[in-house]
Order: C-alpha cells, then sequence, then structure tokens
C-alpha cells in the first residue's frame, strides 16, 4: 500500500483516538454526575430517615403526651374523688351542723368551690388537648409534605440514575466498537510497516546490486581500456616500424631522399594518430592524449626538424632504426581519467605542482570535506592530501589544489597543500579521489614511457 493510504488510515486512527479520549471523557462526567446523584440520594435517604426517626419521637413523644394526660385525667379523678370525699367529709360535718343558715353556707361555698374546680380543670384540660391535636397534626403535614417530596426525587434520582446507566452502556458499546476498531487499524499499520521493511530491505539490497554490478563493470571497463591503450600503443608502434621498414626499402638506394621519406613516414603516424583518437572516442567516460618529444645531441645533423614533435618523433625512430648514428630519445607520455561519479580529476600537472578537481554535475553540489586525494608515484611514494572541513564543489565548478611554494590559498578556486612541495613525479603516477568512507570517487592515471 502507498504513503497516501497510510497517511489516510493514521489520520482516520487519529480521530477515531480523538473520538474514543472524548467519549471517556464523557463518560468520566456521567459517572460523575451518577456518584454526585448517588450522594443526593443518600443524602435524601438519610433525610428520610431522620423524617422517620424524628416521626418515631413525635409517636413517642405522642404517646408520652397521652400517657401524661392520662395521668392528669387520673389525678384530676383523684383529685374529684378527693374533693368528693372532702365534700362528703363536710357534708357530713355540715349534717351535724344544727343550724340551717350554716348548712346553706356551707353548701353554696362547697358548690362553689367544686365549680371553680372543675371549670379550672375543664379549661386546662381543653387547651392541652387542643395544643396537642394542632401541634400532632401540623407534624403529621409536614412529615406528609416532607415524605412526599423525597418521594418524588427519589423517583427523578432513579429516573436520572436509570437514563444514565443506559447511556453509559451505550457509550460503552461505541467505546467497545471503537476499540475494536482502533487495534484493526494498528494490526494494519503494523502490518504495512513490516510491508515498509521488507520493501525498504529489498530496496536496499537491489541498490548494493546494482552498486556492486556497477564498480564491478567499471573495474572491467577500466582493466578493458588499460589492455586497450596496451593493444593500441603496440598497433600504432607496429604500424610505424612498417611503414619505416617500407620507406627503407623503398628509399635504401636513394638517400638523398630522406626528408621526404621523413615526411611521408610522419603523414602516416598522424593517420594512424588520429585513427587511435577516434577508436578512443568511442569508450564512454574515457579521455587519452599522447605528447612526444625530442632531446637531440649536439652536432646532430637534423636539427633542422627539432621544432616540430612529430618529426622528431619520427625521426628518432627512424635514425635509431637505420642510421645509429644520433642520440635521439623518444618519449610518450599517456593520460588516462577516469569518472566514476560526479567529480572528475581534470587536470594534473606532470610535474607535480597541481591537480584540478571539477564537479561535472550540472545543478547539484557537492560536500567533499574531509575526502582525501592520493597520488601514488611508481606503486611506491604515496602522498595523501586531504580537503578541508565542510568544503563544498558547486556544480560545474573546479578546485585548483598547489602543491606548497606554487600558489596562495583562494578558497574556493584554488587550495595550497602545505605537507609537499610536489605531488611527485615518475613514469606512472595514479591519483585517485577518495569519498570520506573510503569509496574511490575518481581516478587519473598518467603513464610516461622511453621507446
Amino acid at each position: 500500500m502507498d504513503s497516501n493510504k497510510i497517511d489516510t488510515m493514521l489520520i482516520e486512527l487519529a480521530q477515531i483516538e480523538a473520538d474514543i479520549n472524548a467519549l471517556r471523557r464523557r463518560i468520566t462526567e456521567l459517572e460523575e454526575e451518577v456518584m454526585r446523584i448517588k450522594k443526593d440520594n443518600q443524602s435524601l435517604l438519610g433525610e428520610l430517615q431522620r423524617t422517620r426517626t424524628d416521626v418515631d419521637q413525635e409517636t413517642l413523644n405522642r404517646i408520652d403526651y397521652q400517657n401524661q394526660v392520662q395521668t392528669l385525667l387520673e389525678e384530676i379523678d383523684f383529685i374529684r374523688r378527693v374533693h368528693e370525699q372532702e365534700i362528703r367529709e363536710l357534708q357530713s360535718l355540715a349534717a351535724r351542723d344544727t343550724t340551717p343558715e350554716n348548712r346553706e353556707f356551707f353548701k353554696n361555698e362547697l358548690a362553689s368551690a367544686i365549680r371553680d374546680i372543675r371549670a379550672e380543670y375543664d379549661q386546662i384540660t381543653n387547651v392541652n388537648r387542643t395544643d396537642m391535636e394542632s401541634w400532632y397534626r401540623l407534624k403529621v403535614q409536614e412529615i406528609q409534605t416532607q415524605s412526599a417530596r423525597q418521594s418524588m426525587e427519589h423517583g427523578y434520582a432513579k429516573e436520572e440514575v436509570k437514563r444514565l446507566r443506559t447511556q453509559l452502556a451505550d457509550l460503552r458499546g461505541k467505546l467497545a466498537d471503537l476499540e475494536g476498531r482502533n487495534s484493526l487499524l494498528e494490526k494494519q499499520i503494523q502490518e504495512l510497516n513490516y510491508q515498509l521493511e521488507d520493501d525498504q530491505r529489498s530496496y536496499e539490497a537491489a541498490l548494493n546490486d546494482r552498486d556492486a554490478q556497477i564498480r564491478k563493470m567499471r573495474e572491467e571497463c577500466q582493466a578493458l581500456m588499460v589492455e586497450l591503450q596496451m593493444l593500441l600503443d603496440t598497433k600504432q608502434t607496429l604500424d610505424a616500424e612498417i611503414a619505416i621498414y617500407r620507406k627503407m626499402l623503398e628509399g635504401e638506394e636513394n638517400r638523398a631522399g630522406l626528408r621526404q621519406l621523413v615526411e611521408q613516414v610522419v603523414r602516416t603516424h598522424e593517420l594512424s594518430q588520429h585513427d587511435d583518437t577516434e577508436m578512443m572516442r568511442i569508450v564512454k567516460g574515457e579521455a587519452a592524449s599522447r605528447t612526444s618529444f625530442q632531446r637531440s645531441a649536439k652536432g646532430n645533423e637534423l636539427t633542422d626538424f627539432k621544432s616540430d614533435a612529430k618529426y622528431a618523433f619520427m625521426l628518432g625512430m627512424l635514425t635509431a632504426s637505420v642510421f645509429m648514428v644520433n642520440s635521439v630519445t623518444a618519449v610518450d607520455h599517456k593520460l588516462i581519467v577516469m569518472i566514476k561519479s560526479q567529480h572528475s580529476l581534470q587536470e594534473a600537472a606532470a610535474d607535480g605542482t597541481f591537480v584540478v578537481l571539477q564537479n561535472t554535475h550540472r545543478a547539484k553540489e557537492e560536500m567533499i570535506g574531509e575526502w582525501k586525494l592520493k597520488r601514488k608515484i611508481d606503486g611506491k611514494k604515496e602522498i595523501v592530501y586531504t580537503m578541508p572541513r565542510d568544503f563544498i564543489l558547486r556544480p560545474g565548478k573546479s578546485v585548483k589544489i598547489v602543491a606548497r611554494g606554487h600558489g596562495i590559498s583562494s578558497p574556493p578556486e584554488q587550495l595550497v597543500f602545505d605537507g609537499e612541495d610536489t605531488f611527485g613525479i615518475g613514469s606512472n603516477v595514479q591519483t585517485i579521489l577518495y569519498s570520506r568512507d573510503g569509496e574511490e570517487r575518481a581516478t587519473h592515471i598518467q603513464r610516461s614511457s622511453q621507446a
């Protein structure tokens, strides 16, 4: 699956996680509300219990008051009996009184006292009864009102708890579904990550195989180039010798035509060199050049041609083969530049004074800080120059690295190798550019052989 689908699934997973967090917060709020309602319910139950306790207490008080009333009634009855007993005693005394006026007086006084006592006790009894009935009716009414209100609130609390439980069950069901979906998406993401890791390993393995094949092909190409160069050198030498021997055979009877012979041999050498150059151009990424020069001994009869390198080369071969009287040395310098990346060792001075490094890429700059430039002289001496830290080579630009005493430092166009006075000279010089990881990035080969 591609990265877009993975991003979409990640966004969907984030949305699901946000929904899950929102549902969890909602569940927490509902649970807090349930706890609050439970606390209110407990408070109402406690208040109801207190009310019931008050009712029981009031019932006990009522019974106590009833007992007190009963006691008072019994006391009144007892007092009445006592008074009646006293009245009877007084009546008996009055009966013993023979005076009619006294009997009548005491009788009236007794009747008045009895009436007053009875009226007083009746009034006390009525007042107590009225107060108790009023107080009990008020308490009963308050208890009934409070009980009805508590019953209503308890019913509301039960309905709310039932609704919250239903809502909580629904939310838990949704949460379970979302968690299941989340688990499925996480499993898919894990599988995609495994697949992505497998693809990355396969891609890296393919890249490593490709790099190995490229390195192998470059090594084979380098070996073929060296072999081709040797074959071309051999072919050129053989063609020149064949042409010389042919001209020698043709012009042996006419030594005065030596200049004409040399000119013809030179033309033959130029044609052969042109064919070799065309053949070298076929090999991609490689360049070859040849220069020759002549050192003539004093008294050389053919010094008229020493200003022309081509005539000197051919003349040296001719005199060495035919006359054997002139001290003529022919040297063939061969330069092979191998480019293995976007960098190339553009030029290396034959006298070892400088080396030119170029970034051949048109748009990409390269960080070549701490890269190493190794120059091997005849397979023995090795000179190593390390590029400055954080040095950047711009696209299409080149940097010239000069040996100590052959220039001044002017980054980024020119750098100075303070470690050596020269990069070294020899008949077989290899200049190789290595990256920080030790990978060979460019090669420059100089060969000079005496014939």
